[in-house]
């Protein structure tokens, strides 16, 4: 009998665990999600950087023609 309260009490204890780790699992995915919102939220506000060339780009005079090679088969 004493077996079958231990058997009893371990599936008890476990199954609690289980629930409370889901429990904490679902509130940490909650706090992720709002912070994921807030986040894109932020960034849909603010205007996308300017990634403009240079107006006048330095060229080293060493660099060679391109050439372009054909494939023979």
């Amino acid at each position: 009998m004493t077996f079958l309260k231990i058997i009893l009490i371990a599936a008890l204890v476990f199954y609690i665990f289980v629930l409370i780790i889901k429990w904490v699992f679902r509130r940490k995915m909650r706090k992720l999600e709002e912070q994921l919102n807030q986040f894109g939220q932020n960034r849909q506000n603010t205007p996308p950087p300017k990634n403009e060339a240079p107006k006048n780009p330095r060229v080293d005079p060493n660099i060679g023609e391109y050439t372009d090679f054909e494939e023979i088969e």
